[in-house]
């Protein structure tokens, strides 16, 4: 068998692991966080109702161990036709192909470092509280996860596994870090549009993030949207002015570009007939953002009027 972290390393990946047990630490830290009122009720009811913490003595002598892997994502570029031109917006780096990862990195695990028959199950549970109770990553002020090297541009995805993965004497979980240049930073409090990264609680309002907002229906003001605001789903504005992350974002072009006729349909509002919505779905499931079909007109609509607000204040004497 390959040696693990020489494999991920060779990658440009970070991996850790640790026993089963450390699932019951983060429920535990999941369960406070909820018990004190860090964590909004709608939004534990909205969000973190997909995890799942399977009971330790259901899980078998075969699930000995979670794996962990960190792998850099980049930024997509997604574009739209217009009558003047094109309108590029962006995915922020894990959104396109989210999905499709954990699989993807399960048959390489397989190919690659472990024999075939290993049990590789990937894990619903916050992968980012237990990242960081593996020691693999330090949270930011705006509570995202970072490692040195990647900043926060990377994806998480983990595994239940009884592969030969052993622990050194006496292991014990990591108590969750900050990044210590946050203390005297702020940055991103500075420049969030939500207000959502408070300055009295490290943990932020994630029911007020402008993020929350764009991947799910009903009202997204366009108030809150900053003037470069240029992402079809989700929100780079803390990201990219981290300090942490400075050189550090890459973009690819996704492939994936709307016609005008495909263009237009979304921004009429209202139905799409059969034929282009279609096409439209079948743009989206290439990128597997197909769960964003509903709010995808909606977004799009807003980073237009922000452009066209942007270019008039710039245009204006």
């Amino acid at each position: 068998m390959i040696e693990l972290t020489n494999w991920a390393e060779a990658r440009g990946w970070k991996v850790a692991w640790g026993p089963l047990s450390v699932l019951e630490q983060v429920r535990s830290d999941i369960e406070r966080l909820s018990a004190s009122g860090e964590i909004d009720r709608q939004f534990e009811q909205q969000e973190l109702r997909v995890f799942e913490f399977p009971p330790a003595e259901k899980a078998g002598a075969h699930a000995a161990r979670v794996l962990v892997l960190a792998v850099p994502r980049p930024a997509h570029t997604i574009t739209f036709e217009l009558e003047n031109g094109a309108l590029e917006t962006l995915a922020p780096p894990t959104y396109v192909h989210y999905s499709r990862l954990p699989e993807s990195v399960r048959q390489l695990l397989l190919a690659d470092v472990f024999p075939a028959e290993t049990r590789l199950e990937p894990l619903a549970v916050p992968l980012k509280a237990l990242a960081a109770r593996l020691g693999l990553v330090r949270y930011g002020l705006n509570n995202l996860s970072y490692i040195s090297g990647m900043g926060s541009y990377f994806q998480l995805v983990g595994y239940r596994t009884d592969g030969d993965l052993p622990l050194p004497a006496g292991w014990s979980p990591a108590q969750p870090q900050a990044l210590p240049e946050c203390e005297a930073c702020g940055l991103c409090r500075s420049v969030c549009p939500a207000a959502a990264i408070r300055s009295e609680k490290f943990l932020l309002r994630a029911d007020l993030c402008l993020t929350l907002f764009t991947e799910n229906a009903g009202d997204c003001p366009q108030d809150r949207l900053p003037a470069g605001h240029r992402c079809l789903v989700g929100c780079l504005e803390c990201q990219e002015t981290c300090p942490h992350n400075a050189g550090l974002l890459r973009i690819e072009p996704s492939g994936v570009v709307f016609d005008r006729e495909e263009t237009q349909a979304l921004l009429a509002g209202g139905p799409v007939k059969d034929v282009l919505a279609c096409r439209i779905r079948s743009k989206l499931e290439r990128l597997a953002l197909a769960h964003y079909e509903p709010v995808l007109a909606r977004n799009l609509a807003n980073v237009l009027a922000v452009r066209r607000r942007h270019a008039h204040v710039l245009g204006s004497p």
